[in-house]
């Protein structure tokens, strides 16, 4: 047997008229209150999904339409123009050498104050100690490290030619390739 307050709770969780259980059937035949309760909230539902109905005027369906279709044929964004985007590129570049050079002069007096200089000197010089080192023991080293230096020169200087080429190459094909 359900309470008032019980079946006006299961009659809020079904506000869509749909009543499901035996029990709550059978306390609306009994219940006159809550009879009149569930007719009074069915009217009220009713009437809100009736209110609450919209139909989107056709004259508003087509100014938005329009808009969209409008905003997608047109919507090219715009590049800047070449002397703006050199302008960035030489104020960015100016800043980073001036950070890298304010902080190359705090590093070398922190490096000092703290006394990392000899380490420093230290962890330079290792590798040509280790080098003269190894070439009396290894007579045939002493060709291939060279031959290493000098590919490994040759190598930097054709990274850096690769990375000026990508940066300063503006021909369209580029363009395009980038693009896709």
């Amino acid at each position: 047997m359900l309470s008032c307050d019980e079946a006006r709770a299961l009659l809020a969780l079904h506000a869509d008229a749909e009543i499901n259980g035996a029990a709550l059937h059978d306390h609306l035949a009994r219940c006159p209150a809550c009879a009149a309760y569930h007719r009074r909230n069915h009217v009220i539902d009713r009437m809100l999904c009736e209110e609450l109905r919209w139909e989107v005027p056709s004259a508003l369906t087509a100014q938005l339409m329009a808009i969209a279709l409008q905003s997608a044929t047109s919507s090219t964004a715009s590049r800047p123009r070449r002397w703006y985007v050199v302008t960035v590129y030489m104020l960015t570049a100016m800043v980073l050498a001036v950070s890298l050079a304010v902080a190359w002069t705090f590093g070398e007096s922190l490096v000092m104050q703290i006394g990392l200089g000899d380490a420093l000197a230290w962890v330079f010089d290792t590798p040509a100690q280790w080098l003269a080192q190894v070439m009396p023991m290894q007579p045939a080293s002493q060709w291939v490290i060279e031959f290493a230096l000098r590919v490994r020169d040759q190598l930097l200087w054709l990274l850096l030619a690769a990375i000026l080429w990508a940066l300063l190459d503006r021909s369209p094909r580029s363009a395009l390739a980038r693009t896709e």
